[in-house]
């Protein structure tokens, strides 16, 4: 386990009062309630950042994917209009 560090940090006094209404119910202390609230925060930050990078990465998939669809579609189309002209002609 890592060697614990003192810090020194300064809140309003309101948010001490919510700090230690909070710590009670969770029947510990300052220090292990700080500790868990700051894992916490980074834990859920990483997972925002991991969503926003798998949101624009979805989101260059979108594009490379309607590009694709769109050229390939543009291909049928012209196809289909070389078969219907071989069709009208075979008449």
């Amino acid at each position: 386990m890592a060697e614990n560090k003192k810090i020194l940090i300064s809140i309003p006094e309101n948010l001490l009062k919510e700090l230690d209404i909070a710590s009670k119910n969770d029947n510990t202390n300052r220090s292990d309630f700080i500790r868990k609230s700051i894992k916490f925060y980074l834990i859920e930050k990483r997972k925002i950042e991991i969503r926003e990078k798998m949101r624009a990465g979805y989101l260059e998939m979108s594009n490379i994917n309607k590009s694709i669809t769109e050229e390939y579609s543009e291909g049928d189309y012209e196809d289909f209009l070389s078969y219907e002209t071989k069709l009208l002609g075979s008449e």
